[in-house]
């Protein structure tokens, strides 16, 4: 059992093809992106648009079209995300993590948006695309796109955003057969996004509520 496990895990690193290749890169820089958010550093957003253009070749080549098209997407949210982050408050002590919390009619706007924009994605992959997870490949991208939105704002709740992201994300690209750097990539997101929540918390200070 142990050494069919061992010959697996060989085999991935052996003889790498080109795909194989751009998601190793894609995982180092993915870790790197990861230690920025941590600290919230806006270099982030620029590492993060590296990482969108490496996964949006991926994705297409396997036919998650949904995640292909929110790498798009997040290139554009990662110059918004840049500025904004740039031009906060930059006269809050450094080793403080600023956060703030949903506000209740914010939260009730976000999941009513989140909902047609799931509706939208799911109907243009099932429609016009030969996905085979459309249902799944739309819940992904949708929570991608309103995380990233949610990060932006930096609010906490994002981390559970994240959570759910890598959770699915895991068991979509195991069906689809991503190499498996891909894989434990998503697999230490998903115990990130528990980390980055309780990091924040912790180190955190709340925003006013008219900041």
């Amino acid at each position: 059992m142990l050494s069919d496990i061992w010959q697996y895990i060989a085999g991935q690193f052996t003889g790498m093809d080109f795909w194989a290749t751009i998601q190793t890169v894609g995982l180092i820089l993915s870790f790197l992106y990861l230690w920025l958010e941590f600290h919230q550093k806006p270099l982030m957003w620029i590492v993060s648009a590296m990482c969108s253009i490496i996964y949006a070749s991926v994705y297409f080549h396997s036919k998650i079209y949904a995640d292909m098209g929110f790498s798009c997407f997040n290139i554009c949210m990662c110059v918004y995300g840049f500025i904004r982050w740039l031009h906060g408050d930059r006269k809050r002590a450094s080793q403080y993590i600023v956060y703030r919390h949903f506000r209740s009619l914010e939260l009730m706007a976000v999941i009513g948006v989140s909902a047609l924009i799931w509706g939208a994605i799911f109907s243009i992959l099932y429609f016009l695309t030969d996905s085979p997870v459309p249902a799944l490949d739309a819940l992904t991208t949708m929570l991608n796109i309103v995380g990233t939105w949610v990060l932006a704002q930096k609010i906490i709740e994002v981390w559970g955003i994240w959570f759910l992201v890598n959770a699915i994300s895991i068991y979509i690209y195991c069906r689809r057969g991503l190499h498996l750097t891909t894989i434990l990539l998503y697999s230490f997101y998903l115990g990130a996004s528990v980390y980055g929540y309780f990091k924040w918390r912790i180190k955190g200070t709340e925003l006013l509520e008219n900041c």
